[in-house]
């Protein structure tokens, strides 16, 4: 199955509009008509898609590209408008021997049922499918087709433009058909009105042989934008599709990943047209500052969160009873509540609201191996608690990583979903290395960089032991230690570069600003990551964006994501590692390239908030 999308023309009742830009690349919500087609492309898996282009092609081609979300994407050029049947004339020998699906590029579906719309189309065995809308205001069917018929939806004939609708049924330019279709390109007569040949007739010449046709409902509502008017209407529909979301998360005080995850995500869901606040027990003006249009609202409490996290179980179970007041009284303003990270996730239950768990760090709830008969039934009653917990009131867990989604699947028995990381590829794309350089002396030096926390998840333990390792085959090696630590694992690494006499070879930088980190990761000769299995997602990524090659732990959760793609080197001999990239430094240039573009057209924030607004709508949906 191809995608077939139409998208040449100008659209000229859009006026200015319109006059320097092609109609399919207007934005609603930050997103170009064209990409929302192309979404419901990528969800019933095409094997290729193919855009007729025309006015202002070259604008389409810029924009979309070769690939959209990893599926191959091709361009059939027609020359003159003359219609629908005309376009898909100029693209039949991209098309092939394939079934495809036709789309206008300028068409908006709200609330698509476009994964049954293919189902019926195989499981029935048709000729071709088309899609329709319930409309009640007949007037409208009047700028499409009307269809006639039977109970089984079979349609025995289709009218273009009808002057007098017969029903409320309304055709819209999204049909499937068989390649066969093609065979009546000729066949179709050319419509005395419009001196052109129409859609409509070319599958009523089908329809008259024979051929097994069938309308089906695609969506609750449709818009063709042709007027500036069908623009507003559009926006207006999507936006009351959209369901309210509050983000409830630990803290909003300090910067780090998570808190980065969220503060994209809000901005993403503020652009798509979504209401969302967040629900936090602290916040900075830095991160308010950062939010485009989202509150932050904190309940009074006197949990201590400095520095960030609980110090011990009474904290815990205080945010608990924090949270579950709090969301008690706002509940009722959202229709999707989004859990980030233990012990929110505990606050809800028993209550029931659309819940979807970005499940980044699920809750440590081990004992000592060593541990006596007490805690080891103590420990056996949260991890049931925490089950109990989770499957009663989460309907979505959504996750970045295998090894999560593994988590899931054995501790709450959910099939998580797979919702990578986004990244800033063009913010980490342009440091600046001789602002680097100058600062901190690096000339002449083989730089590794390890950003995050310093403290034993982040492992820079074994980095600083690798740099021991290697110390006489590059001697002019630097491992730039960037980021705030733990007063304690930090002693312990000063005290074997010491005993190591690594002293030249290792530098702390402290925490640092991102406009500073990126010109140490451009400046970088690589990136080092021997991570645990919990954290330091982002950091192997935003490496990549510089252009800088990234070793990782084989436990780091991004670790599987590297491999399969090929995004860099997983393994736990990181001297040999550093020392395969010092030695072929050309090549593994070329091969980070090629991963800083699998980045830039996969692993971006756009990307990581689409795929969860699809998940909120999901959740609401369940109790709509």
């Amino acid at each position: 199955m191809k995608a077939l999308i139409l998208a040449g023309g100008r659209g000229s009742r859009l006026d200015e509009l319109t006059k320097d830009k092609n109609k399919c690349l207007l934005e609603i919500y930050g997103k170009t008509l064209l990409e929302y087609n192309l979404d419901r492309a990528v969800e019933i898996g095409v094997k290729e898609i193919i855009i007729v282009v025309g006015y202002k092609k070259e604008e389409v081609k810029k924009k979309i590209g070769n690939e959209y979300k990893r599926i191959n994407v091709k361009y059939a050029l027609q020359k003159e408008q003359k219609g629908l049947v005309h376009a898909i004339e100029c693209a039949k020998d991209l098309i092939d021997g394939s079934d495809f699906i036709l789309m206008l590029g300028d068409e908006i579906l709200i609330n698509s049922k476009i994964k049954s719309f293919l189902k019926k189309f195989e499981d029935e065995e048709l000729f071709a499918i088309c899609g329709g809308v319930l409309e009640n205001d007949k007037s409208s069917i009047k700028r499409t087709y009307s269809v006639m018929f039977n109970f089984d939806k079979r349609i025995f004939r289709l009218i273009e433009k009808p002057r007098f609708p017969i029903n409320n049924m309304k055709g819209t330019g999204h049909c499937i058909f068989k390649n066969e279709i093609l065979d009546y390109l000729d066949k179709t007569p050319i419509n005395m009105y419009r001196n052109q040949k129409e859609m409509v007739d070319m599958i009523q010449c089908a329809i008259d042989d024979g051929k097994k046709v069938k309308i089906h409902k695609i969506a609750e509502k449709y818009m063709n934008v042709n007027v500036y008017e069908d623009l507003n209407i559009a926006k207006e529909l999507m936006k009351e599709d959209n369901p309210r979301v509050l983000i409830v998360h630990n803290q909003m005080k300090y910067y780090g990943g998570g808190e980065l995850l969220i503060v994209e995500l809000a901005n993403w869901l503020t652009k798509r047209g979504i209401k969302n606040d967040i629900l936090a027990l602290s916040k900075s003006k830095e991160v308010e500052d950062k939010l485009i249009n989202t509150s932050i609202i904190i309940p009074s409490h006197d949990v201590d969160l400095n520095p960030p996290g609980y110090k011990n179980i009474t904290d815990i179970l205080n945010a608990i009873k924090v949270f579950r007041k709090k969301l008690k009284e706002i509940k009722d303003n959202y229709d999707v509540i989004n859990f980030h990270d233990f012990p929110v996730t505990w606050s809800l239950w028993p209550r029931k609201k659309p819940a979807v768990w970005f499940m980044n760090l699920p809750p440590s709830l081990f004992s000592k191996p060593d541990a006596g008969f007490f805690l080891k039934m103590l420990h056996k009653g949260r991890v049931w608690l925490d089950r109990l917990i989770v499957r009663q009131s989460m309907d979505i867990i959504t996750v970045a990583e295998d090894l999560n989604m593994l988590r899931a699947k054995q501790r709450y028995g959910i099939n998580a979903r797979m919702v990578y990381f986004g990244t800033d590829y063009d913010f980490f794309s342009k440091g600046n290395a001789q602002k680097a350089n100058k600062k901190y002396n690096l000339e002449k030096k083989f730089i590794i960089i390890q950003s995050g926390v310093i403290c034993n998840v982040k492992n820079q333990f074994e980095s600083v032991k690798a740099i021991a390792r290697i110390k006489e085959k590059i001697p002019n090696v630097l491992l730039i230690l960037a980021g705030r630590w733990e007063e304690d694992y930090k002693k312990k690494i000063e005290a074997y570069v010491k005993e190591a006499g690594l002293e030249k070879n290792i530098l702390f930088t402290g925490n640092l600003k991102r406009e500073e980190l990126r010109d140490l990761y451009k400046v970088a000769d690589v990136g080092l990551f021997p991570l645990g299995e919990q954290g330091g997602v982002l950091a192997p990524i935003e490496v990549l964006c510089a252009g800088t090659p990234v070793i990782v732990s084989e436990d780091a959760e991004t670790a599987p994501l590297v491999k399969e793609e090929e995004l860099g080197i997983v393994t736990k001999n990181y001297a040999k590692a550093i020392l395969e990239v010092k030695n072929n430094q050309t090549e593994w240039k070329k091969k980070t390239k090629k991963a800083g573009n699998f980045v830039k057209k996969n692993l971006s924030w756009e990307a990581y908030s689409d795929r969860m607004i699809q998940a909120f709508k999901d959740a609401w949906k369940r109790y709509k």
